[in-house]
């Protein structure tokens, strides 16, 4: 078995008074990967269960697990046994368990006995998962440790830990400098470092010193969540982005209820082919399908299959005027829709250099983004003529209703 090393600015997390800790910085900075170490030496002393949670998690792979695999092969920590939903430990009895925390209240509520709960991408959490979690964790002694890199200066648990601040709360704000001065940092990573700081500026202090996004920066606000659709609500058109390899193809459905739109999530997935994409629209209601016009041949193809689908309609200034269509609508969005609401969160304008936003949206999260939007656009017309036609003078309206006296 290896030496497992923990830096000096992490060594508060051994001690016992405190209830709640907030690690937080820029990225290398070694929050995850200490408190990965801190938690398998934590359960390697005595019994211990461990719950790892984040906002998002639609499977294993997007969980802790494999950073705690990896640590527990690296030092040759061969007391774990390490199964596909769970690491245990066979000498003390420890056990980690993994979970999301959005739309998972009760599966939350029922977990018994958490010592340390761990929330990753804790930037991500929203205020509603953290009343769920707090009382959860409810043991003598347990302890709940967030680790985030600060998105957005409302982030509710960085309100919630440091703006605020809650009793025996411990604080811990790290950057890359702690990992190069640990020996952690490779060659490659300090110039990217470098090369941000100089010619990225306003990257450098979001992505390397964690300071948060502006509010400016954000595309789309006040989307409400519903359980569910309503019985009563018409869909009206299905929005599709093409993904393979690196990104998911994801396909979203917008219907129509009273006085605004509500999305729901059909797919996100990678490296799905042409022929499963049309069996899954083909599993929806007959509706138009508007899909990513830089895919013709995956269009053809689709349509070959029996699919109602359209390209986009792409020119000059679309992205903005797509974009524009859709803040210009009232919408809400089923609270099954997981990674509807991840990319809508984290949806934000370009910067220069200099920290001016640009009209350009980031890449990282459009992909749904990137599908709602082609959908809506082509909405556009019918909108714009039911809005016409409602403001009219009443003798008009007739007029056009009813064309044939």
């Amino acid at each position: 078995m290896k030496e497992i090393a923990i830096p000096s600015e992490f060594k508060p997390l051994f001690e016992d008074n405190w209830r709640e800790a907030a690690i937080y910085g820029g990225r290398f900075s070694l929050k995850s990967h200490t408190v990965a170490r801190y938690l398998l030496i934590r359960a390697r002393m005595a019994k211990t269960r461990v719950a790892c949670f984040r906002e998002f998690q639609s499977s294993i792979a997007e969980s802790s697990h494999q950073l705690l695999s990896d640590l527990i092969k690296l030092y040759e920590l061969n007391d774990f046994v390490v199964k596909d939903n769970s690491i245990i430990n066979n000498v003390t009895g420890s056990d980690f368990l993994f979970k999301g925390l959005w739309n998972n209240e009760q599966s939350i509520k029922s977990i018994e006995g958490i010592d340390i709960a761990w929330v990753e991408e804790a930037q991500t959490v929203s205020k509603d998962s953290i009343d769920v979690l707090t009382p959860t964790v409810r043991k003598d002694g347990s302890k709940i440790i967030y680790t985030y890199n600060r998105l957005a200066e409302d982030d509710p648990i960085h309100v919630r830990l440091v703006v605020e601040g809650r009793p025996n709360t411990l604080i811990i704000n790290v950057n890359y400098d702690v990992a190069q001065k640990h020996g952690f940092l490779s060659a490659v990573i300090v110039d990217e470092i470098e090369d941000d700081k100089k010619n990225r500026p306003a990257l450098f202090r979001h992505k390397w010193l964690g300071e948060p996004n502006t509010s400016d920066q954000k595309i789309y606000t006040d989307w409400a969540i519903l359980d569910a659709i309503p019985h009563e609500a018409r869909l009206e058109r299905i929005g599709l982005d093409f993904g393979y390899t690196n990104d998911p193809s994801a396909i979203v459905a917008i219907y129509y209820y009273n006085g605004g739109y509500i999305l729901d999530e059909i797919l996100f997935q990678k490296g799905l082919s042409n022929k499963q994409i049309a069996e899954t629209l083909l599993n929806q209601r007959k509706v138009l399908v508007i899909a990513d016009s830089a895919e013709p041949k995956s269009i053809d193809e689709i349509r070959a299959y029996g699919v109602n689908v359209q390209s986009a309609v792409k020119g000059k200034d679309s992205v903005r005027q797509g974009i524009q269509s859709v803040q210009d609508q009232r919408i809400s969005v089923t609270k099954q829709s997981v990674n509807i609401i991840k990319e809508y969160r984290n949806y934000l304008w370009e910067t220069d250099r200099e920290g001016r936003i640009l009209n350009e949206p980031e890449h990282l999260w459009s992909h749904s983004m990137d599908a709602i939007r082609y959908a809506m656009s082509s909405l556009v017309p019918m909108i714009q003529r039911q809005e016409m036609i409602a403001n009219m003078p009443r003798y008009q309206h007739k007029e056009i209703a009813n064309p044939a006296r």
